[in-house]
């Protein structure tokens, strides 16, 4: 599928991407917001992105908000936070039919782009004649509460951000996209009042619209809104630097639950913009992509060593975790057995056979990438950082490209970093922590 693109500049640090897609009868429009990462704004800027879907000046109760998305054809529009690489990334993306289905030409996608910029620029206002208003706040920081909580109660959620916090400490991967509990109660509208000022003059700005309606009246609305506005955007952080892994740190926290579980956790040198990222993913896949995998095969299905057991690639991060559920007395054979299969992969000692059931996984992925505006526009986000913007077909051909002695190399330039276990409690025991030696 051949796709039309367009790009320009709207303002400085402000790019507008229009991304012609006529297969669906709805249209989508994001706008994303770059920061360098800071902790102590984290929590803050996750607080304020969802507060801008809350209301607005124009409809400052959130049922009239709904109201005004309803008349527009039942368009949605929804928030997000999320790290890439160094970067905290904030965003607002709306929904609607395409200008193609409404009736009498009608130009929705305008109106949309309309009410977003209502969103955006023009906050409610509270009683006193401060930006924000009170009730909002107080829903938003509930549901944060809320969202957060529930992350802990969840404990492949848990094992899996505790992991990366233990692994990555004073790292850009090692903290939390939606923000920390203990940050909630220091948020006050004075904050989200100059955190949205910081958002609209100080990030680089993404704006993504995909359909097959004329984008134009869209990019009009945000260069006149943009326009209004003296900006200074700070310069974005470089990618993170890989950073070897001296000793391999083993950590053990028990808590009531039935099943363990493990992550290992590696570093490759390999991390975005590096040409051999689509080597990474590939060998991610083969080592623990899906039931074609050698770890699903071999130490889930032969050895029954694990109840599940799959891999993830960042490349953002150049980190490489193994997820599995474990019986506690399958901890060491597990990890051998983890180990030998990354080691098939980086001595070229797999099958022709294996290395293309990982590339058709890859295949399909990108396929699928394609079954939704929504899927579409935040793959387009997720590569600003790259340098290199590539569409589906695109990073297709490069994965097609991929040969095994490139899938080898990356598994051997994986060093594990941290082995950590969420187990039951036992008596009198409450947790531990082990040092390794050195990577073999």
């Amino acid at each position: 599928m051949e796709t039309n693109m367009y790009l320009s500049t709207v303002s400085e640090g402000i790019t507008f991407r229009a991304v012609r897609e006529t297969r669906f009868k709805n249209a989508c429009i994001g706008v994303h917001f770059f920061f360098p990462l800071k902790r102590e704004f984290l929590t803050l800027n996750a607080i304020l992105i969802a507060m801008l879907r809350r209301s607005c000046a124009r409809y400052p109760e959130y049922n009239e908000l709904r109201r005004a998305h309803a008349m527009l054809y039942g368009a949605d529009s929804d928030t997000s936070a999320a790290i890439i690489g160094n970067c905290q990334m904030i965003s607002v993306e709306m929904e609607m039919t395409d200008d193609r289905f409404i009736p009498d030409g009608e130009c929705i996608s305008g109106e949309c782009a309309g009410l977003l910029s209502e969103m955006i620029f023009r906050p409610a206002v509270g009683d006193d004649g401060g930006l924000f208003r009170q009730d909002d706040l107080d829903v938003v920081l509930r549901n944060a509460e809320e969202r957060i909580k529930s992350l802990i109660i969840d404990k492949e959620s848990y094992a899996s951000h505790r992991c990366y916090e233990i692994m990555c400490e004073g790292e850009a991967a090692g903290l939390e996209p939606g923000g920390y509990l203990e940050d909630l109660p220091g948020i006050t509208r004075e904050a989200l009042a100059q955190a949205w000022e910081r958002m609209l003059t100080s990030s680089m700005v993404e704006i993504i619209v995909v359909g097959g309606m004329d984008y134009k009246p869209v990019e009009r609305i945000f260069k006149k809104e943009f326009g209004a506005i003296t900006r200074r955007p700070a310069p974005l952080p470089t990618p993170p630097a890989y950073k070897e892994a001296e000793t391999i740190r083993e950590v053990t926290e028990r808590v009531e639950e039935k099943q363990s579980r493990m992550i290992m956790g590696y570093r490759l040198p390999v991390i975005e913009p590096d040409d051999r990222t689509m080597a990474a993913r590939l060998m991610s896949l083969m080592f623990g992509g899906g039931t074609a995998s050698l770890l699903f095969k071999h130490v889930r299905e032969k050895l029954s060593l694990c109840y599940y057991c799959s891999s993830s690639y960042g490349r953002t991060s150049g980190l490489l975790f193994v997820r599995s559920g474990i019986d506690e007395v399958n901890y060491n054979q597990a990890i051998d057995e983890i180990k030998k299969q990354l080691a098939v992969i980086a001595e070229n000692a797999f099958s022709d056979d294996e290395f293309n059931a990982a590339r058709l996984v890859a295949l399909s992925a990108y396929d699928n990438i394609s079954d939704s505006v929504s899927s579409i526009e935040s793959w387009y986000a997720n590569q600003y950082l790259d340098g290199c913007v590539r569409t589906p077909a695109q990073a297709a051909e490069r994965m097609m490209a991929v040969t095994r002695e490139q899938l080898a190399e990356c598994a051997s330039l994986a060093r594990l970093d941290t082995i950590y276990m969420l187990s039951p409690e036992l008596s009198g025991q409450s947790g531990d922590e082990r040092e390794g030696g050195e990577e073999p």
